[in-house]
């Protein structure tokens, strides 16, 4: 009798595994299966920006982080701030984090090994996404000060800078007009705030801002103390284009655009990119690059700034390869041929 309720008992068993099989093997379970699959949303991948703090990179960075909170793409966009251009790509070459901007002179100097970087050694792995609004650099000085061109620098002037790149960028400047370092002008390393504390109490006599025009950091100092930029000459942009960046050009900040400004000023500029590691995930900056570019219109409600990331113009001097997820979509979308 024991052995009959042990076999029932099997038999049972046997039974409820092949109803269960069957039940799994059945059409009705596995489209409900895959009703539920498709309705998981995608896990998100995080992305880490980063942008200085002040500067019109931190508007548009943090910009593109509120758009990626609000897009179905699996991606999400967080931001960290930053010191200015060279931190940014040395955190990327640190994998510290995932996307940067970057003027092109910093970026392909650092992609080189070349000046400030050489001690970093060649980043071979950066790649380009997209270019972003050009960087352009402006030189102010007090509306009161008795520096109206660079030719006026002697004396140890005081040119407070980003210490590293921007400082091989000035000198070059400073080249064209015949000036040397630690006789007609000195360094001081420094960052946006503290130029604008520099700057009201004299303690420096020229700062430099890598911007858009106006930079807004320029137009908070500017509450407290009108500035005018220095223009700069064709031989000064032309040092620049043979020595560190041939994609340099002259641009014109119209009159007015600061307080103390009452004249058009040339001043070099040059474009910045989206940039990236090699080894990140070709999906994954794909739909970055999807989320930035066709989110154009939003981030101009966020900052202005965007208006000059221009669609038509993408690769504009392309310091080293795009990264392959951007080039799919710029090759999709016909901004690339």
């Amino acid at each position: 009798m024991k052995k009959m309720n042990k076999a029932v008992s099997v038999l049972v068993l046997t039974a409820m595994v092949l109803m269960l099989i069957s039940g799994c093997g059945s059409g009705a379970g596995s489209s409900s299966g895959n009703d539920q699959d498709k309705q998981k949303p995608a896990a998100n991948t995080q992305l880490r920006i980063m942008s200085t703090s002040g500067g019109d990179k931190y508007f548009l960075t943090t910009g593109i982080c509120k758009i990626s909170d609000d897009s179905s793409l699996p991606i999400k966009v967080v931001h960290q701030t930053v010191a200015g251009d060279a931190e940014a790509v040395r955190r990327l070459k640190a994998e510290t984090a995932d996307i940067g901007m970057a003027n092109v002179f910093v970026a392909s100097m650092f992609y080189n090994g070349t000046y400030t970087f050489e001690k970093d050694g060649a980043f071979k792995e950066m790649r380009a996404l997209f270019a972003g609004p050009s960087a352009v650099a402006q030189f102010a000085v007090r509306a009161d000060s008795p520096v109206k061109s660079f030719e006026d620098i002697k004396n140890k002037t005081r040119m407070a800078t980003f210490m590293g790149a921007s400082q091989v960028y000035t000198k070059l400047i400073l080249d064209a007009y015949g000036k040397q370092e630690n006789v007609d002008y000195i360094f001081i390393s420094s960052n946006y705030a503290d130029m604008a504390d520099q700057i009201k109490d004299k303690t420096v006599d020229v700062i430099q801002f890598w911007s858009g025009a106006p930079c807004p950091q320029a137009e908070n100092i500017e509450a407290d103390v009108p500035i005018r930029l220095l223009p700069v000459n064709d031989q000064a942009i032309e040092n620049i284009k043979k020595a560190i960046d041939p994609s340099a050009y002259p641009a014109v900040v119209k009159a007015g655009t600061y307080k103390g400004q009452a004249e058009d000023v040339t001043v070099p500029a040059t474009p910045t990119y989206f940039i990236a590691r090699a080894n990140t995930d070709e999906e994954t900056i794909y739909n970055f690059t999807q989320l930035v570019l066709e989110n154009l219109d939003e981030l101009v409600k966020i900052h202005p700034l965007a208006k000059e990331i221009d669609i038509n113009n993408l690769t504009q001097g392309l310091p080293f390869p795009l990264h392959p997820g951007a080039e799919k979509y710029l090759r999709e979308k016909g901004y690339l041929k």
